[in-house]
């Protein structure tokens, strides 16, 4: 049913339950699992260098591609991008047509201030969206 899932990443441990949630489908379905980290280019601070920040999407998501493999999965893929966090998402998934996005629900305050990233995606994405608290 599914041959390729994705599950974005920010690196905080919030996610945690979305990766276990997306690895356990990718292993059920022998889906390829994409795994995505964006660094949010409209609330860069100054003084914050992209390299640093890429840094960290870059570990976010080889830790993501870590526990995959551990897991059995076979086929990962990974990537680091910049953009608005939930367009960002949703291109990713139309231009390797994704077939579930997998993504975690976070409740924090800052979320209700700002808008919540998987709120958007699961009203905007093309593709099924499942929701992880």
């Amino acid at each position: 049913m599914y041959d390729r899932i994705l599950v974005p990443t920010d690196g905080r441990e919030s996610t945690e339950r979305a990766i276990d949630e997306a690895i356990g489908l990718a292993s059920e379905h022998d889906a390829t699992l994409h795994t995505l980290y964006v660094v949010n280019s409209a609330s860069i601070a100054p003084g914050i260098d992209f390299e640093d920040l890429e840094e960290v999407g870059h570990q976010a998501v080889d830790y993501v591609r870590n526990r995959a493999t551990a897991a059995g999965i076979e086929h990962v893929e990974g990537d680091v991008t910049h953009g608005l966090r939930h367009r960002s998402i949703i291109a990713y998934a139309d231009e390797r047509d994704i077939d579930l996005i997998v993504i975690g629900r976070h409740r924090e305050l800052d979320h209700f201030v700002r808008g919540s990233v998987s709120k958007r995606v699961f009203e905007e994405a093309s593709v099924p969206v499942l929701l992880v608290e």
